[in-house]
């Protein structure tokens, strides 16, 4: 019996990589991994890997479960990642065919395509097997063995592999659930780190995306983060190594330093969350507006135009509209690239959860939309201050001719012109960016760029 399945992600990158081992571990032995755009009727179950940052991410997660399972209706349901671990019981109350895998347990789906394997599937019968390994599972405390257990050898969905060194979160952000389904702070180790980023390099990856819950937390012994990344370009000789998020106020000198490497991508993605130092102390963040830009400042001075990107939350409970101002100016100030905000989340079992003065959810949408503007509108500006400026870029969807998805070392989506027959997706190029073509849109790309030569 060759099973068919498909695979569903919300949330961070932490979550696509193990995803991409998931996908992995059953291609491996021999199951069809759906594509991602693929129907999920045609699966025999569907694996959803959830977040819990906000009630939106929880419904998205509730209504993919809901189609698949109404599509098919010989197929169900396994349910993972942080909403599974916060919420199991109410996940498994919603459908007979949904099983629930609790986030902290999640490796376990490495191990199942060979316990599946190890069985005899010819009575069709599939989930009463998986009622029987989810049965057997020993789910004690998590003691962290398992979080760094994802090395996938090939990866189904990214042209640029991830790397996990970080996981859990030793903050007490008011607002976060997230910290709560994942844990304390845990970090793999520097030397085994190190072993997989040149695993990767010998495969042939351009580059490595670096990802944690909370990059700035990353110890090991007396290796810190900025340490971390020091080793890991004294340990390989070309691969480009790019981070998923950090926290402004742990930009310093050491971190600095380290990110004016040349292999460093000139791009970070800052947890920002306010420009009100008010609604910053409310949130138990430990900087303020002042350290935000201080450290905007400091990564342009050691990198030529970084795409600098902020996570910002709108209509934090008590938000005053000068706080929402002051937010909005301060981004204005920073001029990011880009901007992920979107409205505060009542989180079950966080501080905020219970505060008062609740902005309504329709001027919290107001300040979301300011934001999400002035975000586009920073993009296509540094996408102009690109223009005519030669790149590296990693090709994400590779046709062989015509224009191609890629993206630049600085994080712009590209649209690559002339791209040579037989160039493969997770290939490096050098390319120059046009910016976008007279009289047509860009589509899903910042702007075009045509193919110079390979990359190194």
């Amino acid at each position: 019996m060759v099973l068919k399945v498909a695979f569903h992600t919300l949330g961070c990158k932490l979550n696509q990589l193990e995803t991409e081992s998931f996908a992995d571990a059953f291609g491996r032995a021999g199951a069809t991994v759906l594509p991602l755009d693929s129907d999920e009727g045609d699966a025999d179950f569907i694996v959803v890997n959830t977040c819990t940052v906000t009630g939106k991410a929880e419904q998205k997660a509730r209504r993919i479960v809901r189609r698949a399972l109404q599509r098919n209706s010989s197929s169900f349901a396994i349910i993972t990642g942080c909403y599974a671990q916060v919420e199991a019981e109410a996940l498994a109350a919603l459908d007979e065919r949904i099983l629930v895998l609790p986030g902290g347990r999640k490796e376990a789906l490495l191990a199942l395509p060979a316990w599946l394997g190890s069985r005899e599937m010819g009575d069709g019968d599939l989930l009463a097997r998986l009622r029987e390994w989810l049965s057997g599972l020993a789910f004690c405390a998590e003691d962290g063995e398992g979080r760094f257990a994802y090395e996938p050898e090939a990866f189904a969905f990214h042209s640029r592999p991830a790397l996990k060194i970080q996981d859990g979160c030793d903050n007490s952000c008011a607002y976060c659930r997230v910290r709560i389904a994942r844990g304390r702070s845990t970090s793999l180790s520097a030397t085994e780190a190190l072993a997989r980023a040149r695993a990767l390099e010998e495969a042939g990856s351009a580059e490595i995306v670096l990802t944690g819950v909370n990059l700035s937390q990353y110890r090991d012994g007396d290796v810190d983060f900025p340490a971390l990344l020091k080793l890991l370009l004294s340990g390989t000789e070309r691969i480009a190594f790019r981070l998923s998020s950090y926290e402004p106020d742990r930009v310093d000198e050491a971190f600095l330093d380290a990110f004016a490497d040349p292999r460093v991508r000139p791009h970070v993605h800052l947890a920002v969350q306010s420009g009100s130092d008010d609604v910053l102390a409310g949130m138990g963040r430990r900087y303020g507006g002042a350290e935000v830009v201080a450290a905007v400042e400091a990564l342009r001075r050691v990198k030529r135009d970084p795409f600098l990107a902020a996570d910002i939350i709108a209509g934090f409970p008590g938000e005053t509209e000068a706080e929402a101002a002051k937010t909005l100016a301060l981004a204005r100030s920073c001029d990011f690239a880009w901007i992920h905000a979107f409205r505060f989340s009542p989180r079950p079992g966080t501080r905020a959860v219970s505060l008062p003065r609740r902005v309504p959810e329709r001027l919290a949408g107001e300040r979301v939309d300011a934001l999400r503007d002035l975000g586009r509108a920073g993009r296509a500006a540094y996408a102009r201050r690109w223009t005519g400026a030669d790149v590296s870029a990693v090709i994400e969807d590779a046709r062989g001719v015509g224009s191609t998805g890629a993206t630049a070392e600085n994080y712009l989506k590209l649209g690559i012109l002339g791209l040579p027959s037989g160039t493969l997706s997770g290939q490096s190029i050098l390319c120059r960016i046009d910016g976008g073509r007279a009289g047509s849109a860009t589509g899903d790309f910042d702007a075009f760029a045509s193919y110079i030569r390979p990359g190194r």
